[in-house]
């Protein structure tokens, strides 16, 4: 069968309309009867969807039949008047009304296609947002204009009978269990005097059984009893909660399809549930810590009974494996060390271990950059993750040359949703060479050390990658020693925090600081690239990269022993992940010799300016300039930043 005379998106619709006139011929001959039918149908067809003068010919061939289809011109949808009581704001209704007709694929929103089942469609949408308030009884009746105008567009009333409307009044529960009470009697303090209907109540039992489900009783049933007035007002609702038995993990178990070194993590991160009360976000807390390996592409877990017995139960955990092996390749810029390319490698289930292997290679202007990192998600199956890693680096961005080789291993934990914390131990070996700088510039230019220290974060933000409201406190503490007679020693500490606060769903402000110090030593007894600096994209913007406080002639930061930063900045969002910003900068630096964690340089600098973020998975992408509105001699009056991350 061929059909001539419509376009793609008409035989989309047409298509599925003849290929059922044609099963139900149950594969009869392709006659005369059988076309006349299928020609009749597709002009109905037609007029249904707003083409009243269309006409629809057939022609049998050999080996089959063929449509021809004279849609004609379109009907479009005219003036659009509401009739009646207008409980709700008439352009609410309209928008409803005419929702499913502006839905349409390719239409034309100031003059849409008529079609009769799209404003059908729309009456029943403004009828039940209607008795979504309360307004139970709410009909609509549909009154088309008999004709079409010359113009060839159809008017349309849509009468409106709202009724009584019916409103919560007294909301009581019955059979909560105590230790729930008040978080149930919440849901009936929002209830009361709002609007009244069937489907508010089945999401407030939903909610009911929700809430018992996440505090472990998992077989938790509700139901509601009320009476309804025949002339609306207040519906008092009686919610019963019949909790069960309260769950409590007695064992976790995982799909036999999950590899062995998959397995060893599961069993190691949900380890604390057994034994405990079901909680819901403590579980969670787990599952995501679970995910957070890189190992899985998703997860699911389902409490089930024990031998029938309700009141235990095994924590049963499915779902899919990554792909282990990934090999990238990046490219990138940023001002300070200019272009980047870098290919990276990763297995997240090494040998078969549940460990992570890692190594990247990567080149800048500063110079090259590679690791080997092996990371334990599980080590000794405890909550704790341990990472052992090889890094050599050169950076030749200034008047020097450095060289480092170093070994590190880090142990880290997340207790809770909030608080974490790490221990480290490391050691490197740096050769510093230049042709421009003295020693005292330098500092020791031929240096082992052996560092150990640790991390504490407390994080209340709702994103760790794009913050939009919480704030955080973070400290480091680092003991660097000599270990081969280079006479380097000194204690460093790293006091960082923020606060963001939504003021309104697209504005935002955030404020953030930090105060590095080091103690033991002044600036020229260690290294240049131990020190602390300030200036960049992430402190004072005014400044290029390291470059508040002492530069040589030739360019070169010389750093220091502390450096504060604070910060204030507004954000507003333009359009969708896309924000302007502007910002207020301080900071300061010292060489001093400090004598405490809490010692700075009360000669600040400042920043004033404006950027713009484009917000992606990994984090925005920022382009931030900063004026110097107090500039010193040889100092530049502002530097523009390129660069991925926020600011604090």
């Amino acid at each position: 069968m061929c059909v001539d005379g419509v376009d793609d998106a008409q035989w989309e619709d047409l298509k599925t309309m003849l290929m059922d006139q044609l099963t139900l011929n149950g594969g009869g001959p392709a006659g005369a009867p059988l076309a006349d039918d299928l020609a009749f149908f597709t002009r109905q067809h037609f007029i249904r969807e707003g083409w009243p003068d269309a006409e629809a010919t057939w022609k049998l061939e050999p080996g089959g039949m063929r449509l021809t289809v004279t849609p004609g011109k379109a009907v479009r949808v005219g003036t659009v008047t509401l009739k009646g009581e207008m409980p709700l704001p008439e352009a609410e209704l309209k928008k409803y009304l005419m929702k499913p007709t502006l839905e349409r694929e390719d239409v034309d929103k100031k003059l849409p296609q008529w079609v009769e089942a799209d404003m059908q469609q729309g009456a029943g949408l403004v009828q039940r947002r209607l008795r979504a308030e309360g307004y139970l009884n709410a009909e609509t009746l549909l009154l088309p204009a008999p004709s079409t105008g010359p113009d060839m567009r159809r008017d349309l009333t849509l009468e409106i009978k709202p009724g009584p409307k019916f409103v919560f009044g007294n909301a009581t529960i019955v059979g909560s269990p105590p230790e729930l009470s008040k978080l149930t009697q919440e849901q009936m303090t929002e209830a009361e005097g709002t609007p009244f209907n069937e489907a508010r109540v089945q999401q407030i039992q939903q909610r009911l059984e929700s809430i018992c489900s996440e505090h472990g009783w998992l077989h938790a049933t509700t139901t509601a009893d009320y009476t309804l007035g025949q002339n609306g007002g207040t519906v008092d609702v009686v919610f019963r909660i019949a909790p069960g038995e309260r769950v409590r993990i007695s064992r976790v178990t995982t799909h036999p399809g999950f590899s062995r070194g998959a397995t060893r993590v599961l069993l190691a991160k949900f380890k604390p549930l057994t034994g405990q009360i079901y909680e819901a976000e403590e579980a969670d807390f787990f599952f995501k810590r679970a995910l957070d390996t890189g190992m899985f592409n998703l997860l699911d877990t389902k409490v089930l009974p024990e031998n029938g017995n309700l009141a235990v139960g095994n924590l049963r955990i499915t779902g899919e494996e990554a792909k282990p092996v990934t090999l990238g390749f990046e490219l990138g810029f940023d001002t300070f060390l200019g272009g980047q390319a870098g290919v990276t490698y990763k297995n997240t289930n090494w040998r078969d271990t549940g460990n992570t292997l890692a190594a990247e290679l990567s080149y800048s202007m500063a110079g090259p950059v590679g690791f080997v990192s092996l990371m334990n998600p599980a080590v000794f199956d405890s909550q704790h993750s341990a990472t052992l890693r090889l890094a050599l680096e050169q950076f030749n961005r200034f008047e020097y040359n450095r060289i480092g080789t170093a070994l590190s291993l880090d142990v880290a934990r997340r207790v809770d949703q909030a608080f974490s914390y790490s221990m480290f131990v490391g050691a490197s070996a740096n050769t510093v060479s230049s042709t421009k700088l003295t020693v005292k510039q330098t500092g020791p230019t031929d240096y082992s050390l052996m560092s150990l220290g640790g991390n504490l974060m407390y994080d209340r933000r709702d994103s760790a990658v794009l913050p939009k409201k919480g704030w955080y406190l973070s400290g480091r503490l680092e003991s660097a020693t000599d270990i081969l007679g280079s006479g380097v020693s000194f204690i460093r500490t790293d006091l960082r925090g923020a606060w963001y606060r939504p003021i309104t769903k697209k504005f935002r402000f955030a404020t953030g600081a930090e105060l590095s110090t080091i103690q033991g030593a002044s600036a020229e007894k260690i290294p240049i690239d131990s020190r602390v600096f300030n200036g960049g994209p992430f402190s004072v913007r005014s400044f290029g990269q390291r470059k508040l406080g002492p530069v040589t002639p030739g360019g070169t930061p010389l750093g220091g022993t502390s450096a504060l930063f604070a910060s204030a900045e507004f954000s507003y969002e333009i359009m969708p992940n896309f924000e302007f910003a502007v910002f207020g900068d301080i900071g300061s630096l010292s060489q001093a010799n400090n004598s405490s964690p809490l010692s700075y340089s009360s000669d600040f600098r400042e920043a004033i300016g404006a950027g713009l973020r484009y917000h992606l998975p990994f984090g925005p992408i920022r382009i931030d300039y900063g004026h110097n509105p107090n500039r010193r001699t040889g100092e530049s009056s502002g530097f523009l930043h390129v660069t991925v991350g926020f600011a604090f």
